[in-house]
């Protein structure tokens, strides 16, 4: 029998994990989706995958076959993460120099994707994009762990 809900997000609020937002361009408008279920899947050919609530807005973009792009966000950068999380507002500024969706100017880095697969997967897809460009700053990372924004610790 699966365990609640409760139960396992709070086992894996334990995985501290970095920041992404995706986002896209659909007629004009700009779409963004916070994301920290992300990660990359192989080198040749470049591919990472994001996985989206099938209820989320960005879903029928993505499904749709638009490009995207993932912005990594800068520790500098969580009021971003909360607007596209849909709490709250913080100036955006895109860049569309990816040959993707748009990227957000000051990510610690990012990936412009064309799509190559989804899967269905419970309540949300996985949507596999080929690395078409990408970039990075160096700057240091937003990560997320146990419901909160951290730092990492130098070792």
């Amino acid at each position: 029998m699966p365990v609640p809900p409760s139960d396992f997000k709070q086992a894996l609020s334990r995985f501290a994990s970095g920041v992404t937002v995706v986002a896209v361009d659909v007629d004009g408008q700009t779409y963004g989706m916070t994301a920290s279920a992300f990660l990359s899947v192989s080198l040749i050919p470049p591919l990472v995958l994001v996985s989206v609530a099938k209820k989320a807005t960005m879903h029928a973009h993505l499904l749709a076959g638009a490009p995207w792009t993932a912005s990594m966000l800068n520790a500098e950068q969580a009021a971003l993460s909360n607007r596209f999380a849909g709490y709250g507002e913080a100036e955006v500024e895109w860049a569309r120099d990816t040959g993707g969706g748009p990227r957000i100017v000051g990510a610690v880095g990012w990936v412009a994707c064309s799509p190559f697969a989804a899967h269905d997967a419970g309540d949300h897809t996985l949507f596999v994009g080929q690395v078409e460009a990408c970039g990075a700053e160096d700057s240091e990372p937003l990560v997320y762990f146990k419901g909160k924004y951290r730092g990492l610790v130098a070792g």
